[in-house]
């Protein structure tokens, strides 16, 4: 995990994002980039959130309703809507999200792993007033699979 040190404070490097009226976080490290929707190829699954698939520039890549993952009500897919390319080992995915905000250096004492209600949550952090729940990749892998 990449962390930056200012004053003997460990600071995490966070892509934030809103998913409907919460502000929600990945690590830096597992973002390969965030990109505007593209045409998308859906096929029946097991799995409501897998929205479907996607060719990103020769691969195919499962696409991930955040919404439907922690049980938002769905909002219309639009040519407006985006989607971050995430990474774990030498996977990749596409997490839908209402819209990505910015890269922010938290202090990573202020993370509460107790109060991270879903297993798809590593956990949470409090930042500028604001409660910021960090995603837990792998547990998001295995959904796309």
């Amino acid at each position: 995990m990449p962390t930056v040190m200012t004053n003997d404070t460990v600071r995490l490097p966070l892509l934030t994002f809103r998913l409907g009226e919460g502000r929600y976080a990945l690590l830096i490290e597992d973002v390969v980039e965030v990109a505007a929707m593209v045409d998308m190829l859906s096929l029946p699954t097991e799995r409501t959130e897998i929205l479907g698939y996607i060719n990103r520039r020769g691969s195919i890549l499962p696409l991930v309703d955040l919404r439907r993952v922690f049980k938002q009500p769905s909002a219309p897919i639009t040519s407006a809507t985006v989607f971050i390319v995430a990474a774990g080992g030498n996977k990749q995915f596409g997490l839908v999200v209402d819209a990505v905000e910015q890269v922010e250096y938290v202090d990573a004492l202020q993370m509460s792993d107790t109060l991270a209600s879903s297993p798809y949550l590593h956990g949470i952090i409090s930042h500028q007033n604001d409660m910021i729940s960090i995603i837990a990749l792998p547990s998001l892998m295995e959904l796309a699979q």
